[in-house]
């Protein structure tokens, strides 16, 4: 005890374990909470329907979970619960039935309103809720003469030790809700037996796979190419490229729609029977969404390679092409890997591509987002099993990944980078055409949102005639939202650099038993928690007292703080690594205290790392919609939102849309426009030292 006690003198042990017991709370408990409400349903309940005569039948389609009803030989409706006769209910008169209890002396009844009674049995809890579809129905006979019912409220008065009675207003539809929990996997057997989720689960792989495929080749064959020869523009190709991997989820998907959807532009234009509504558009869009991740990755693996290793393939005599399979791709692996496994997280956790493109089309984060929608108020079953089924399929691509990684070996050791090569002319020609039809694509959607953002929208449908009103309106009604996405996503950025730099200087300096590990594997768990999934189970977490959060901008806040923080602890963390401990050591032996050393020199020597982490993070914030849909609450409306709003409701506002979205291109590419060159000027793999 004494040495534990001992141990908390030091800042960063104590910086550690709030830390650790922080993230546990805002990242393990949340998907605890969704794993726990996956398997916990309402209890059920059913509904009768009574006659002008008096007599009841039940409605076999509303018997759901753990209740049963039967009619008796002489009339009346045995419900029975769990397997076990719960009550009889008995028809006296008609407008009055009783309830006789089995075996239950424990019971009252209450009054909620007019049309609700609260029934308790035991510590069971049942809403009784009537009502009325008209004030007409008819009598005995098809042409019967009609016969007034007079609305009668729902009331109650005991029987005897069993039972009471209820008066109702005749031929009204009484419903018994038991909105208690139940732990059951039946929601799991729900899922998968129903042919529209099987299918949303099959879309999201099908749409994660051929997405993660079609951007690997992209992205890999230019980076290739651009890493071993001196082509033209070649900064100018990678520049254009950074900027491109910061695009908001949800423009290209918005553009392509403009162009190519039932009423787009193009449709019209050329009387098009094509559509890029369905799972081909958002394949389609989804790649040149993610094809700039692997091509970063890539870039860097290959310029990392032993270029001697190339040169004593090719001096045995094999050729270009199989040096290329044998050496070159091999020890690039670890690159191309992690970007075909981003790539294909971003595809399969993307809910903004489809949500806008194709909001009907059956794939796993729409679905998520909509049966929770369905679901507020009650236990959400199917979005958190959904949400689950999201996490194990994230989980075990990861794992695959790094099995697959740490069972092969992939080092080199490189003195000197290789020495561009002068490609010959036919080579040149067809790498220009392959990334001028690259990049014309990627920025498609960039140049179709700018020129659409500058005329009149008429209904849905986008006219020739030149106009500001866009601009004028977006920044009339909706300015504000600009205030909010700065205000929060300042604040967010900024507890994510300052958390993530002590993370990062614990993982690399002070390798703490256990906790140290802890860390490093929380920092993984955001890249395997879609955002959808994160805010289901925040708001689970923070829907009620004592910590109530939902609706406000702190859980914004914290939403993107969680989802945000690998960046700019893995950017600091990179330039730690190059930053000598003899430096730390020296400060330390003259009498600084940790903190004053870790303020005064390291700090310094890292200011590079900060400020491109800090950077990458807050971009990363201005574009976050996934979580940001499900959790924002008027007025908390960042601008992604607004975007969301009036791309997608009923009587949206395109023009607002477009605007808007220029307006968030360029709060985001003229900082990163500005760090990517800065980076790229910055020679010999030192990220951003001289920043």
């Amino acid at each position: 005890m004494m040495r534990f006690l001992a141990r908390l003198k030091d800042p960063w042990i104590v910086f550690s374990i709030v830390t650790l017991l922080i993230l546990i709370y805002l990242m393990i408990v949340p998907a605890i909470r969704i794993v726990v409400a996956s398997f916990t349903s309402e209890s059920g309940g059913f509904q009768i329907v009574t006659e002008i005569e008096g007599q009841l039948n039940a409605a076999s389609e509303t018997i759901k979970g753990i209740y049963d009803v039967v009619k008796d030989g002489i009339g009346n409706l045995v419900v029975t619960r769990k397997g076990k006769v719960f009550f009889r209910i008995a028809s006296v008169e008609s407008g009055k039935l009783k309830l006789n209890f089995i075996d239950q002396d424990n019971f009252s009844i209450e009054a909620v309103s007019p049309s609700d009674l609260k029934l308790t049995v035991g510590d069971v809890v049942i809403q009784i809720k009537q009502e009325v579809m008209s004030s007409f129905t008819f009598s005995a006979g098809l042409f019967g003469k009609k016969k007034q019912q007079e609305f009668q409220q729902l009331q109650y008065e005991e029987a005897d030790e069993e039972g009471l009675y209820i008066m109702y207003t005749p031929g009204a539809y009484l419903g018994f809700k038991d909105s208690s929990l139940i732990f059951s996997p039946s929601n799991y057997r729900k899922f998968f037996s129903r042919k529209s989720y099987a299918l949303a689960v099959r879309n999201s792989l099908v749409v994660t796979l051929l997405t993660s495929i079609f951007a690997t080749f992209l992205g890999v064959s230019l980076a290739y190419f651009y890493s071993k020869y001196d082509l033209p523009m070649r900064s100018t190709v990678i520049s254009l490229t950074t900027l491109a991997s910061i695009s908001p989820p949800f423009l290209g998907a918005y553009a392509w729609r403009i162009l190519l959807g039932k009423y787009g532009i193009l449709t019209r234009l050329l009387h098009l029977d094509f559509s890029i509504v369905g799972v081909h558009g958002v394949i389609w869009v989804i790649t040149w969404l993610t094809f700039p991740l692997v091509f970063l990755i890539s870039y860097d693996a290959f310029t990392s390679i032993n270029p001697s290793l190339k040169e004593i393939s090719m001096s045995l005599g094999a050729n270009r092409w199989r040096t290329f399979w044998k050496i070159e791709v091999p020890l690039a692996m670890p690159g191309i890997l992690t970007g075909l496994y981003m790539a294909a997280m971003t595809a399969f956790v993307d809910f903004g591509t489809p949500y806008i493109l194709s909001p009907d089309m059956k794939i796993l984060p729409v679905l998520v987002y909509n049966e929770f929608m369905n679901e507020v108020g009650t236990n959400p079953t199917i979005a958190s099993v959904g949400s689950v089924v999201m996490v194990l399929i994230a989980s075990l691509s990861l794992t695959a990944q790094r099995i697959y990684l740490a069972l092969k070996s992939f080092a080199s050791v490189s003195a000197y980078r290789a020495i561009l090569v002068k490609p010959w002319r036919s080579l040149k020609l067809m790498v220009g055409f392959f990334t001028a039809f690259v990049l014309a694509m990627a920025f498609v959607p960039h140049v179709t949102v700018l020129i659409t953002s500058f005329l009149q929208w008429t209904a849905g449908v986008v006219t020739t005639q030149f106009t500001l009103q866009n601009y004028l309106r977006a920044f009339t009604r909706e300015g504000y939202t600009i205030a909010i996405t700065f205000f929060i996503g300042t604040i967010a950025s900024v507890i994510a650099i300052a958390v993530g730099v002590g993370i990062a200087y614990v993982i690399v300096r002070k390798r703490y038993t256990f906790i140290t590990d802890t860390l490093n594997i929380l920092i993984m768990v955001p890249y395997i928690i879609p955002g959808t999934v994160l805010a289901i189970g925040l708001i689970l977490l923070f829907n009620s007292p004592p910590i109530q959060l939902t609706g406000t901008w702190v859980i914004l806040v914290i939403a993107y703080f969680v989802r945000k923080l690998p960046y700019s602890v893995k950017a600091v963390e990179s330039n730690l690594y190059q930053v000598h401990p003899a430096l730390e050591e020296a400060a330390m032996s003259l009498g600084a205290k940790p903190v004053k050393t870790f303020s005064s020199v390291t700090l310094k020597l890292i200011a590079g790392g900060l400020v491109s982490g800090a950077t990458l993070t807050f971009l990363q914030i201005m574009t976050e919609v996934s979580a940001t849909v499900v959790l924002y609450k008027p007025p908390w409306r960042p601008m992604t939102a607004v975007i969301f709003e009036n791309a997608m409701r009923a009587g949206a506002d395109y023009g607002v849309a477009s605007a808007m979205t220029v307006i968030l291109m360029m709060l985001l590419y003229v900082p990163l426009y500005y760090l990517t060159i800065r980076t790229r000027q910055v020679k010999g793999g030192q990220e951003l030292a001289n920043f």
